[in-house]
């Protein structure tokens, strides 16, 4: 595996955005900002006591940000398309949302429930252990940084899932989990080699 240097990279980044810049960016910031534009009516009177409004806000937030990675999907479809310099228009945004649908939305959907995995027991423990002593202060910390150390690894760990989808439409929802598993944990023993 050769390693490309720094300067490659870039050269590399600016030849397929050229012609094209306009549409990835358009597609980042629609992604980005479109769904916190959707959100944007239900923040009004939230406070921090749970109420009717606080249960409103939740739940759609949860449905927004659950089909808001339908529009993440569509960006990395752009880019996929970039990569392979094939032609790409603002509409290949909307791609997920016509070419099985079900599939991301149920990725997100198993993604978001193994990440709150290792933050429903760190929660309990912070709610129930924690005082507001120098001790209980830390252990708090402890307990944050290693629930955000367990994402992270889940996030990188099952970051091809959407790439995968994309180029493999015939494959099903818990083989793209296991292919995105194994293609990182490949990339890692490659990456450990080389060092």
């Amino acid at each position: 595996m050769t390693r490309r240097t720094t300067c490659e990279l870039k050269r590399m980044a600016r030849e397929f955005l050229t012609g094209n810049y306009a549409v990835s960016m358009a597609a980042m910031l629609t992604a980005a900002l479109l769904p916190a534009a959707v959100l944007g009516p239900f923040t009004v009177g939230i406070t921090m006591e749970f109420n009717f409004t606080m249960a409103t806000y939740l739940a759609a937030a949860f449905i927004v940000e659950v089909l808001g990675q339908l529009l993440v999907a569509g960006v990395i479809r752009i880019h996929i398309l970039l990569a392979k310099k094939q032609q790409l228009s603002y509409k290949d945004l909307l791609w997920p949302f016509f070419n099985h649908p079900d599939r991301f939305l149920l990725a997100a959907l198993l993604l978001f429930g193994i990440l709150i995995l290792p933050a429903v027991p760190a929660g309990i423990c912070m709610f129930y252990l924690a005082e507001n002593t120098t001790s209980g202060s830390i252990f708090v910390a402890a307990v944050f940084i290693a629930v955000v150390i367990a994402e992270l690894y889940i996030i990188l760990t099952f970051d091809l899932i959407y790439p995968l989808y994309i180029d493999r439409p015939d494959i099903s929802v818990i083989y793209g989990f296991r292919m995105s598993y194994n293609l990182m944990l490949l990339n890692k023993k490659i990456m450990l080699r080389l060092h």
